[in-house]
């Protein structure tokens, strides 16, 4: 249903505009006035009382490095393994933390909000309004060509730039040392599981020999001998899966998304452990060039096996269990800086004229609405004086 029209042809919509303007018209120099001193006010606390603020920036990348952690071997191994074998690809890892999340940690926040003395700067009355009061002037940003930009807003131009470098310093020193806990992790994993894999190394060695002197089988085809080392490759990828899986459990929580990753790639990998393996004991009489006993064939094939999958976990051991010695004694410095931050001469905020132009036409508005209820509210309360009156009287 429209809007009623009245008696003079327009609609009540219309009336209550015309009758809108109108009262803003009969007051328009209360109106003016009002806003006038709103706006002489605002600035005169723009230009007296508020301070400027003054932002300094510096741009950081990750650094380069002649070889990756063990996180990155891992993560570059699985990748190509997965490719090869058609399953899905995973996420390539970095030496490195992301900046952003390292600069929002409450230890470095502590250690800067400390160092320069923010508590007093600040006025504020406990650590945590100086923490807060500073956590809102710091600010970083990726770019779309992978840089990061590092920026802090302070009243003092010079503590604007030191801030900036010290946080970058800052983030540089906890990433070293989160590199080096992971590290250290890597190693006790990596120890404990080459001693394992020694002693089963030993005892398949053992087994496989003790086999051919009652059997007398020496030998297997050469596409059994392909097929074995795809299965042992295989085991070295579910090994790395592994690793990545403790890495990501101690880093971001057993429910993260990276854990749940490395679980379903550790199930994939598993899954097709499996069918490689039954593929290869049907065929296992096939790929013994003797005239053995089908149990015996197959008993020799995983005897084998066995050997193989130790021997190449053995191979890439050794190289990681001196990779993570390596990675727990380095300084891991992950981010080079571009762009160091340098003294600003302009000023970032406040801008007054916005300001003052924002203090002007929301005055206006405010004022006009102030007095168009102003006059309504007065209408009615004389149309309800009026009806009493009548109604009483």
């Amino acid at each position: 249903m429209g809007d009623s029209i009245a008696a003079d042809g327009m609609t009540s919509a219309r009336r209550a505009w015309v009758e809108n303007v109108t009262i803003v018209m009969l007051h328009k120099w209360l109106i003016l006035i009002a806003s006038a001193i709103v706006t002489v006010a605002t600035g005169i606390y723009a230009f007296v009382a508020m301070p400027n603020f003054y932002k300094a920036q510096a741009v950081i990348l990750p650094a380069r490095h002649a070889g990756g952690g063990g996180l990155d071997a891992v993560t570059s191994g699985i990748s190509a393994t997965l490719k090869d074998i058609g399953m899905a690809r995973l996420k390539g890892g970095e030496d490195s933390y992301s900046p952003l999340s390292l600069m929002q940690s409450r230890e470095m926040q502590d250690k800067i909000v400390r160092q320069f003395h923010f508590q007093t700067v600040y006025e504020a009355p406990t650590m945590e309004d100086a923490l807060k009061e500073f956590s809102t002037n710091l600010d970083g940003e990726l770019t779309e060509e992978g840089n990061f930009v590092i920026s802090f807003e302070d009243t003092s131009r010079q503590r604007a730039a030191d801030v900036t470098n010290a946080v970058i310093d800052g983030i540089n020193e906890m990433n070293s040392r989160l590199a080096k806990e992971e590290a250290q992790h890597n190693l006790t994993y990596v120890v404990e599981r080459y001693q394992t894999n020694l002693s089963d190394l030993d005892s398949a060695e053992q087994a496989l020999g003790a086999f051919q002197r009652k059997y007398g089988v020496f030998s297997i085809t050469e596409q059994a001998r392909a097929e074995m080392t795809a299965v042992a490759e295989l085991e070295q990828q579910k090994y790395l899966a592994e690793i990545g899986l403790q890495n990501a459990e101690q880093a971001y929580g057993s429910n993260s998304s990276e854990a749940s990753f490395y679980r379903n790639t550790i199930g994939q990998l598993s899954s097709k452990l499996g069918e490689m393996q039954a593929g290869m004991d049907t065929k296992a009489t096939s790929f013994v060039p003797t005239n053995v006993l089908p149990d015996v064939a197959l008993n020799y094939l995983r005897l084998m096996r066995e050997v193989e999958i130790q021997s190449k976990l053995k191979a890439f051991l050794l190289p990681s269990y001196e990779q993570a010695k390596l990675d727990e004694n380095r300084n891991l410095w992950g981010f080079v800086t571009l762009d160091h931050a340098v003294v600003p001469v302009k000023k970032s905020r406040p801008h007054r004229s916005t300001l003052l132009l924002e203090a002007l036409l929301g005055s206006l508005f405010a004022s006009s609405i102030f007095v168009i209820l102003l006059v309504n509210l007065r209408r009615v309360r004389a149309n309800f004086r009026r009806d009493r009156e009548r109604l009483y009287f």
